[in-house]
């Protein structure tokens, strides 16, 4: 058995989970919306010509 610290630990967690794609504290994969419905994709511009106006950035990335 190898002893690693708790920084090395999260040090290598980290390097993972960029690896496969995880952004900040969010533990889901990013959805590519390839399978997306038209409705959908209609209310995600609909939510970012929004936060435009009001000049504020959406809290999630919308693939549309």
């Amino acid at each position: 058995m190898r002893a690693m610290t708790l920084d090395d630990l999260e040090a290598r967690i980290e390097r993972r989970r960029a690896e496969l794609g995880f952004v900040g504290d969010s533990h889901v994969m990013p959805n590519s919306g390839a399978s997306r419905t038209a409705e959908k994709r209609e209310l995600l511009r609909f939510l970012a010509d929004e936060a435009a106006k009001r000049q504020t950035p959406l809290p999630f990335k919308a693939n549309y």
